[in-house]
């Protein structure tokens, strides 16, 4: 049987199958999907687990001694099986469609694997125990889809954000879903359940002695030249990466600049703000920016900011800080 995550909550409500095949390339997922097979064969009565990381000097052979050993704790057992790849040689499918052959009613496996490319899921070794159980592949989450999945990770833990707070965490964590679930947690832990907004987020992911690229890109588009410095002054001393900084600057830019173009086109305000998902606190900024940068001067922005990227790599003359302070004085003087 093959799943998708979303459709495992209700087959495991139906009954564990003896064998569980997790892979994917999203470490989260994986690790969500194995937590909820665990957690459900633990109200089912397994109460011991061993768990199997497979790396190039594993022996198969602990698969077999791993199933025939009796219990210690109890008449049901998990066998968690870890493999950072979703290739176990010609020794590991041996092993494998050995023990889908005869599953034991009293052990369940789970097998992981992380790398879960189109030869992983279509090998003999996975077919043949997604025949003997079930299979859950998972994908990669798309940008389109990543404020639907924060959303309803906030909503099991009890959070009701409002549609900027996902929003902003989507923007800041660019796709990490190890580090949306942190944040997530850190404010379930800060504000309890109940409603949350920007304000809360923006509370917990930068607390009031970090600054990051985000916040100075918001200085640059408010116009505020001297906080702007200050920033970058800032960003400097605490020895922040440059590359984070500038990738913080391009995806603001990037999208001052097409709200911009659109505006221009002919579109209202409010619409183009709405497809590309700038929230309200924003929207005063970046207006005021639009209107403050024409062509050339947005022309300006992205050839300083490839020169900056160029400098931080040894690839240009001059100090890309010094080329930093230059763009936000620009930027803001305009």
């Amino acid at each position: 049987m093959n799943l998708k995550l979303e459709q495992i909550s209700a087959q495991l409500e139906r009954g564990l199958a003896p064998i569980y095949l997790i892979g994917g390339p999203e470490v989260v997922l994986v690790q969500e999907c194995r937590d909820l097979v665990l957690d459900f064969a633990k109200k089912s009565g397994f109460e011991e687990r061993q768990v199997l990381d497979v790396d190039r000097q594993f022996d198969w052979d602990n698969l077999t001694a791993a199933g025939s050993a009796p219990s210690l704790f109890a008449s049901k057992k998990v066998i968690d099986l870890r493999m950072s790849t979703g290739k176990p040689g010609q020794a590991g499918a041996k092993a494998l469609m050995a023990y889908a052959a005869e599953p034991d009613s009293e052990l369940l496996l789970i097998v992981s694997c992380d790398q879960w490319d189109k030869g992983s899921r279509t090998s003999k070794w996975a077919k043949t125990l997604e025949a003997a159980g079930v299979q859950v592949d998972n994908w990669a989450v798309k940008p389109t889809q990543l404020p639907g999945w924060i959303h309803n990770r906030m909503r099991r833990f009890g959070l009701e954000p409002d549609r900027e707070a996902v929003l902003m965490l989507a923007e800041r964590l660019e796709g990490n879903l190890l580090a949306a679930r942190q944040e997530i947690e850190k404010i379930s832990l800060l504000k309890g359940s109940g409603a949350v907004t920007a304000q809360d987020v923006e509370k917990s992911v930068a607390d009031s002695s970090r600054f990051d690229g985000f916040l100075l890109a918001e200085r640059i588009l408010a116009g505020q030249v001297t906080e702007g410095l200050r920033v970058a002054g800032a960003l400097y001393r605490m020895g922040t990466p440059l590359q984070l900084v500038m990738g913080a600057l391009f995806r603001e830019f990037s999208t001052l600049e097409a709200f911009r173009l659109a505006v221009e086109s002919g579109q209202p305000e409010q619409a183009a703000f709405r497809r590309l998902n700038v929230w309200s606190s924003r929207q005063g900024p970046m207006r005021a920016a639009a209107r403050r940068l024409d062509d050339k001067k947005m022309n300006q922005v992205f050839q300083k900011l490839a020169l900056i990227d160029q400098q931080s790599k040894g690839m240009a003359n001059g100090n890309p800080w010094h080329s930093l302070d230059r763009l936000v004085c620009m930027m803001c003087a305009a």
